[in-house]
C-alpha cells in the first residue's frame, strides 16, 4: 500500500517562527492555498482514506484533499504534534534567552530533551509510529491512504523507516502543505519514495 505523508498548511505561528505543538491555531491565508495546491496535487491518485491528526491546522489540511475525492476525514490522536508546553508561543530567540541550558541540550540529544510541561521527542516518535502502522494495517495492499501530521511526528517518522538517529531529526526538512510519499508492504517492509523530484533530505 501507499501513504502520502503531509505536513499540515501554514497557521501564523508558523510564519512568525512561534513554538506550536498542541496550541490549536487554523490555518490561516497562505496555509489555506498551500492546502489547496497540495489537494491539487494529489487530486489525480485514487485515494481510498484520509487522516488526520485531531488539531485544527491538519484537519483544515485533510478536509481539503477530503473534499476533492469525497471522502470523511478520520481523525487519529496519535499524529498530532510534539506538545511544546511552556515554549508553546515562543520564539527560539526568547527560549534561547530564558532557558539557555534547555536550548543547549535540544541541541545536542533533542531525541530525550525533556520540554518544560510537554513532551520528549522519543515519545512523539513512539506514538506517531504506533499510529501510522494502525493505519498502515487497516487497508489493503492495494489501497492509498492521505495521512495529515505534523513537522516532528513527520521528522520522526521519516529517521525510523531510514534508520537515521533521532538526534539527527534535521536531515530532514519538509514545507508546510510537504508531501512524502511512503510504501508499505506484508512483510511489515516500509520504503520513502521520492515526491516533486526527490526526498525532503537537508544533507
Amino acid at each position: 500500500m501507499e501513504i502520502f505523508l503531509v505536513r499540515h498548511g501554514a497557521t501564523d505561528w508558523n510564519l512568525t517562527g512561534r513554538c506550536q505543538g498542541a496550541t490549536d491555531l487554523e490555518l490561516n491565508e497562505v496555509g489555506l492555498k498551500q492546502a489547496e495546491k497540495t489537494a491539487t496535487s494529489l487530486s489525480r491518485e485514487r485515494i481510498d482514506a484520509v487522516y488526520s491528526s485531531n488539531l485544527k491546522r491538519a484537519v483544515q489540511t485533510a478536509s481539503a484533499v477530503g473534499q476533492l475525492h469525497n471522502l470523511t476525514v478520520v481523525i487519529e490522536g496519535s499524529l498530532r504534534e510534539l506538545d511544546h508546553g511552556e515554549l508553546e508561543g515562543l520564539t527560539f530567540s526568547e527560549i534561547q534567552a530564558s532557558r539557555p541550558d534547555f536550548i543547549r541540550q535540544w541541541r545536542d540529544r533533542p531525541a530525550e530533551a525533556f520540554i518544560p510541561g510537554g513532551e520528549r521527542l522519543i515519545d512523539v516518535e513512539r506514538r506517531v509510529w504506533d499510529g501510522v502502522c494502525r493505519i498502515a494495517r487497516r487497508h489493503g495492499p492495494e489501497e492509498t491512504v492521505v495521512v495529515v501530521s505534523h513537522n516532528f511526528p513527520i521528522l520522526a517518522v521519516l529517521c525510523r523507516i531510514t534508520g537515521t538517529p533521532l538526534n539527527q531529526y534535521r536531515s530532514f526538512h519538509l514545507d508546510p502543505g510537504g508531501v512524502v510519499r511512503l510504501s508499505y508492504n506484508a512483510d511489515d517492509e516500509w520504503r520513502v519514495a521520492p515526491v516533486n523530484g526527490g526526498l525532503p533530505l537537508r544533507r
